[in-house]
């Protein structure tokens, strides 16, 4: 399947990626510059009021003794069988509340990245049908280029 947000608002078919490029490249760097900081603060937080979770403490706990132990979270994680199985970001989404275009919003501020925005090669279906476009004409291409049968004639 095509992964990606559904095209629900009225956008112009004739625009095309060169034509907006320098709109694109303008709207990335204002992105860059609104969440990755000139000077990154690396210093320490101060601890937060009040005592921690008696609960949030033992887990902490516990991970860090099996990080001793040689087990870590991310290995264990990254091999569990059930990770694997396809349906388990629906499952998860559904657990979560997030539906299917859900997923793909932002925490931006709408003036610097809205999806409606987007235009309308961006979304699944312009791309899809895109795919398909390039892959007729391969197909075509390779076709075109085969011969029907090869005559074999005896060796002098």
């Amino acid at each position: 399947p095509v992964l990606g947000p559904t095209h629900e608002g009225s956008q112009d078919p004739q625009q095309q990626p060169a034509e907006n490029s320098q709109v694109f490249l303008a709207d990335r760097a204002l992105i860059h510059d609104l969440t990755l900081p000139p000077l990154p603060n690396l210093d320490i937080p101060p601890s937060p009021p009040g005592s921690p979770n008696p609960a949030a403490n033992a887990k902490i706990a516990h991970f860090l003794t099996l990080k001793k132990q040689g087990m870590h979270f991310n290995e264990k994680l990254a091999g569990s069988t059930s990770l694997k199985n396809p349906s388990l970001l629906k499952k998860m989404m559904d657990h979560a509340g997030i539906d299917d275009q859900a997923q793909y919003h932002t925490s931006l501020p709408p003036e610097v990245w809205s999806i409606n925005d987007l235009p309308s090669w961006g979304y699944k279906e312009e791309l899809l049908k895109a795919q398909r476009e390039i892959q007729i004409g391969a197909e075509e291409r390779k076709s075109a280029g085969q011969r029907d049968a090869i005559n074999f004639v005896a060796a002098t």
